[in-house]
């Protein structure tokens, strides 16, 4: 089924052809092909009525028998001083019936018409003759000179008409494809956030309703393709018209078992299952490939305005859209495999460290566990958090080129050793350096062990100078640190613990962030102590307060 444009209802003879007709003194009637009225005569009320009455109207009768057997029209006259000048209705070639321009000539003063027609209807037939006074005045021999006139005019009024209606289609071309156009634009900006694939097809979905103004769109992910381990939702909607999960899924289950009405390219069009009234007149299902594997499908019902038909402007516009968001998923799902394995590296590394000290196990990934939790509760937005996480899995990366003898030494450290150790930012800082998806990282890597009143290390930082993830990390780590116990000394209780950083408020950490991190759930980092007491028996966990 080939999808076209719904054409327009437009009546066939120009309204300027019947002005002109008018002008020149002529009357004008629809006819069916049997010569019955499908309007009411134009021209004056009284001679309209006169025409329509019974005599008149047996004469068109006579008339349409007469011209169904021509190809071409002529000029007829049923009766002395009554011209016809007939035109075919046409509708896809076919003849749907006849408009007649019909004239006067002097003979119809002397015709019985005047006074039958009058009589059937009541009209004064003095009245009659004076409004035909100066409309009889059609002689015989200029008859086919006029239907001649007549003839050109039409064709010319069409001519005008129908290049009118190419400039205005092109017009409406030129604008959908505009529309198009910025549309993709719009939506191509968004198709970078690879990190968020739900906004993509979010926004998506949202520019197919509101550019084709349809009151439900929908985009469905198929559970078993690997893009929707990357998803927070498989089915997601817009417009103004909702559905449950349910609901969809019986509309996707309708769709997959019943053909559809026809297809435009790889769009296909169905009729509106019963139970789904609002999603009339018809609904449009696009597949969501990439590679040859059905990742999912767009789904579009409810279209409002004048033409319910669906148009190739819009087909082709769900394809482009579909196009965009297959790509934009399978990058997303390989942004996502990347990343997992980005972070499964970055955990070996703060793991392989944290070993180096059986006492520190799983010591980054509290702190980073932790460094995240405040930086949501202090407004980071969730993809900031993720990085300050990040950063607090490496921040000890560094430790790396401390010996492992300084590092697990039981007793105090002499200033050497403290030196040594002092010296993990600054080391972790160079290892990282270079590698481009951590340089947003490196502040927390470098100074984390800075102080609010300047006497921290390596850059005797001090205050708002102090990036604000180093601060955040700040107290992490030194929760972590007083919490755990450690070769030379055990782990501090909880009570104590808070009450050290509320008295450090000020000289050691930034004051707006200790009661911000006081009041964060704990629970989740005991469950995690738990965890990595298990694997490390040296670990002994003080009891939480």
């Amino acid at each position: 089924m080939n999808i076209r444009r719904a054409p327009k209802v437009i009546d066939p003879f120009p309204q300027e052809f019947i002005d002109r007709c008018c002008d020149m003194g002529l009357m004008c009637w629809r006819l069916d092909l049997n010569g019955m009225p499908i309007e009411d005569p134009i021209g004056p009320s009284m001679l309209g009525m006169w025409l329509s009455s019974r005599p008149l109207r047996m004469l068109m009768t006579e008339g349409a028998m007469h011209w169904s057997a021509q190809d071409y029209m002529h000029p007829f006259t049923p009766h002395p001083g009554l011209w016809v000048f007939p035109f075919v209705e046409l509708h896809r070639e076919r003849r749907t019936g006849f408009f007649v321009a019909i004239g006067f000539g002097p003979e119809i003063f002397q015709s019985e018409l005047i006074h039958e027609g009058c009589k059937g209807n009541q009209l004064q037939n003095s009245a009659l003759l004076h409004l035909l006074r100066d409309r009889a005045k059609i002689q015989e021999m200029h008859t086919d000179s006029l239907m001649s006139t007549l003839s050109w005019m039409l064709g010319d009024l069409r001519s005008l008409r129908k290049h009118d209606e190419t400039i205005e289609l092109f017009s409406e071309q030129l604008g959908e494809s505009y529309e198009v156009v910025t549309t993709l634009q719009d939506l191509g900006r968004s198709m970078g956030a690879l990190h968020e694939p739900n906004t993509i097809i979010e926004d998506g979905i949202a520019e197919i309703a509101a550019t084709l103004d349809y009151n439900f769109v929908a985009c469905c992910i198929n559970e078993l393709s690997d893009v929707s381990a990357v998803l927070d939702e498989k089915i997601l909607q817009a417009g103004m018209c909702k559905l449950s999960d349910e609901q969809i899924n019986t509309l996707i289950e309708y769709v997959n078992t019943n053909e559809p009405l026809g297809n435009a390219d790889t769009t296909n069009i169905y009729t509106v299952p019963e139970g789904f009234e609002d999603l009339e007149p018809q609904i449009l299902v696009h597949p969501i490939d990439r590679g040859g594997s059905i990742l999912g499908y767009l789904i579009a019902g409810g279209k409002n305005g004048d033409d319910p038909q669906v148009s190739s402007h819009e087909t082709k516009l769900m394809e482009s859209i579909s196009g965009m968001l297959g790509a934009a998923l399978e990058n997303a799902e390989l942004y996502h495999r990347q990343h997992l394995t980005f972070l499964g590296t970055v955990k070996a590394l703060s793991a392989a460290i944290d070993a180096k000290d059986q006492y520190t196990q799983g010591h980054s990934e509290r702190v980073a566990m932790l460094s995240a939790m405040l930086a949501s509760r202090v407004g980071f937005s969730d993809e900031e958090a993720e990085r300050i996480r990040i950063s607090g899995l490496v921040h000890d990366v560094g430790k790396i080129g401390v010996p492992e003898s300084v590092l697990c030494k039981p007793s105090r450290l002499t200033d050497e050793e403290f030196e040594m150790i002092k010296r993990h930012p600054t080391i972790g800082y160079e290892i990282i350096k270079d590698i481009p998806d951590l340089q947003d990282v490196l502040p927390g890597v470098l100074h984390h062990h800075e102080r609010w009143d300047g006497r921290g290390y390596p850059g005797g930082l001090s205050g708002e100078d102090i990036p604000r993830m180093a601060r955040i990390m700040a107290l992490a780590d030194t929760f972590d640190a007083m919490s755990s116990n450690r070769a030379y000394r055990t782990g501090m209780d909880r009570e104590k613990v808070f009450a050290e950083f509320r008295k450090c408020a000020g000289s050691q950490f930034d004051p707006e962030l200790v009661e911000p991190f006081l009041s964060l759930d704990f629970s989740i980092y005991d469950d995690m102590v738990s965890r990595h007491k298990a694997q490390s028996p040296v670990m002994q966990r003080p009891e939480a307060a």
